[in-house]
């Protein structure tokens, strides 16, 4: 192919010309000869097309989308003693590790083994073994719990171990423990009843710390000492000690009434009334109070003398007091 054309316009339209100046090399050879008059020489180009290497793009020219590479497999060529023979086995397709895999199947391996322990009957609980147990029997604590067939799981054994105590306040002490698969230990204290408290037709039973708790049923063995009071000691009511153990007396109180007990006559009743303290009534027809229990063997001795000098005046009280050793009194029946 041959142009005549000046040296500026090829200039000129090689450079306006970006299209054509990537996608063809052009080489200019000189060709002889002038053309007469004009003075023009003559060029001839030739077109060398080269492939196009493009970073990024460029606006107008479509762009071919990369291909994938296929994960490649591997064949595997076992040689045999017979020169030129080998076996061909089967190509053994590559296979790719992934991280999501691997989670959602541990995900959903822990859901189904959460699901198994939840609902499989190994791990319900079959039995609860109880041991302490003196005046409560194992099918009263069974019936207020309410843990056999229940998941295993679902124990908590401080959280048990406090309802046992509101529920049962008999118990001072109470130690539960959980054993895999489905077994459940508690041990309990029972208190020990030392006296029996009466008052307004209620029944309650007081160990030897001054702790009150109720009294279940028909119990049994029961203490011998009874006290019959017309109110409570400090301002408390029976409702304070219906459902839970609470400190109704003193510990050194309930020692003082023992003892005082050990001294009285045969057949005499102790009684408690909140203006006048503990005392008793007397067989022979008068109620007697020692207020606070303190200075016992001296307010016996006083209280002896006292009968025996109302004995030889014929006196019948109704009511001998030695609360306070120093100033004891008695009253006739009006």
């Amino acid at each position: 192919m041959k142009i005549n054309l000046s040296n500026q316009k090829i200039s000129n339209r090689v450079k306006q010309s970006p299209a054509t100046s990537a996608k063809a090399s052009f080489r200019i050879r000189h060709l002889e000869g002038y053309k007469a008059g004009n003075k023009k020489r003559t060029y001839q180009i030739e077109d060398r097309r080269v492939p196009v290497m493009v970073r990024g793009g460029l606006p107008g020219i479509p762009m071919a989308t990369p291909k994938r590479a296929t994960k490649s497999q591997h064949r595997m060529d076992i040689p045999l003693n017979i020169p030129g023979a080998e076996i061909h086995l089967p190509a053994i397709p590559a296979i790719g590790f992934s991280w999501r895999f691997v989670s959602g199947a541990l995900s959903l391996a822990l859901i189904l083994a959460l699901y198994l322990l939840w609902t499989s009957p190994v791990f319900r609980i079959s039995e609860v073994m109880v041991s302490g147990l003196n005046r409560i029997t194992l099918k009263e604590l069974n019936l207020e719990l309410n843990l056999v067939d229940h998941p295993i799981f679902t124990v908590d054994p401080q959280t048990v171990s406090d309802k046992i105590g509101k529920l049962f306040p008999e118990f001072s002490q109470v130690n539960l423990k959980v054993r895999l698969p489905n077994k459940v230990f508690i041990n309990v204290e029972e208190r020990i009843p030392m006296l029996v408290w009466k008052q307004d037709g209620r029944t309650l039973l007081i160990d030897a710390n001054g702790y009150a708790f109720p009294m279940r049923g028909q119990s049994t063995n029961l203490p011998k000492l009874t006290i019959e009071a017309h109110s409570a000691p400090f301002g408390l009511t029976m409702e304070n000690v219906d459902n839970q153990a609470a400190r109704f007396l003193p510990a050194d109180m309930v020692s003082g009434i023992l003892s005082l007990n050990a001294l009285l006559p045969d057949g005499a009743v102790l009684v408690y009334d909140q203006e006048h303290g503990l005392g008793w009534k007397d067989k022979r027809g008068w109620n007697v109070y020692f207020g606070e229990i303190s200075n016992i063997s001296l307010k016996m001795k006083i209280y002896n003398m006292l009968v025996s000098k109302l004995k030889k005046e014929e006196i019948k009280p109704n009511l001998i007091s030695v609360e306070y050793v120093h100033a004891p009194y008695y009253r006739t029946e009006r």
